[in-house]
């Protein structure tokens, strides 16, 4: 899951003719992170931002003509949980994966058990660094304000913030192994962090994050082997200074 940018790089007609009133200037950004959104929102483009925030913070533009984009949610691969403090120090929310509930008759099953039923009934585990372009023009037609949106880094916040741990504790283990196969990842983990911190592994779930962090070229990937970037031991490097050394320790970072 990504955040998400929409910059002002234009205007359709001659601004000091036809000005924008609600002063939007070229180069002003609006972000969001997952949770909250930073930056001044036009009320007349609410409509249009959502959507494409929506989309963008799904697929990171990956989605095709036809997808649902919400299609790309690794969401869907996870077990059930239920809240439990003692395992923040894992995910930074404090999820605890409930792989069994006999009482309902669930059973979470790696790459198989879905935990909800994906919008249009599919779900998509995007690959590659195809994206496509995202533009936006307020409907006022006297100045016609442009705006260039993209998907720029990971969202880190909200429901999306045990997926970004995921990411990291990932991008760590290519670290350690460059030119790792893909599906050899969820090896250098134990059973217990395999199943028991969230979201659970699985290969899905890894060829998701993956294609996460190859979009943002974090991670390269070639023939499946999977190789830490220049760009992607920043990223490591700056998250590892942001946690406690109980977190890093839980981590293994």
């Amino acid at each position: 899951m990504f955040k998400v940018k929409a910059t002002v790089v234009g205007f359709g007609k001659d601004e000091s003719k036809g000005p924008c009133h609600f002063r939007y200037k070229v180069g002003d950004e609006i972000i969001f992170d997952g949770e909250t959104i930073a930056g001044r929102l036009c009320p007349n483009m609410l409509p249009q931002f959502g959507k494409a925030f929506r989309d963008l913070f799904a697929s990171g533009g990956r989605h095709k003509e036809g997808e649902i984009p919400a299609g790309y949610y690794p969401f869907f691969h996870s077990p059930q949980s239920v809240y439990d403090p003692a395992y923040k120090k894992y995910d930074g929310v404090g999820f605890r994966p409930t792989l069994e509930r006999p009482e309902e008759g669930y059973k979470f099953v790696a790459d198989e058990t879905l935990f909800d039923t994906p919008p249009g009934g599919k779900f998509i585990i995007g690959k590659g660094t195809e994206k496509r372009d995202f533009a936006l023009v307020c409907g006022d037609n006297h100045t016609l304000v442009q705006f260039k949106l993209e998907a720029f880094d990971l969202a880190d916040r909200g429901d999306a913030l045990p997926y970004y741990r995921r990411s990291m504790t990932i991008l760590g283990k290519v670290s350690g192994k460059p030119g790792i196969a893909m599906d050899k990842i969820i090896n250098e983990y134990t059973k217990d962090e395999r199943d028991n911190i969230y979201p659970s592994l699985g290969q899905r779930m890894v060829a998701i994050i993956v294609g996460e962090l190859e979009l943002l070229d974090f991670v390269d990937v070639k023939n499946d082997k999977v190789t830490i970037t220049d760009k992607g031991k920043k990223k490591l490097a700056s998250f590892i200074k942001t946690l406690t050394s109980e977190e890093k320790k839980a981590l293994k970072l």
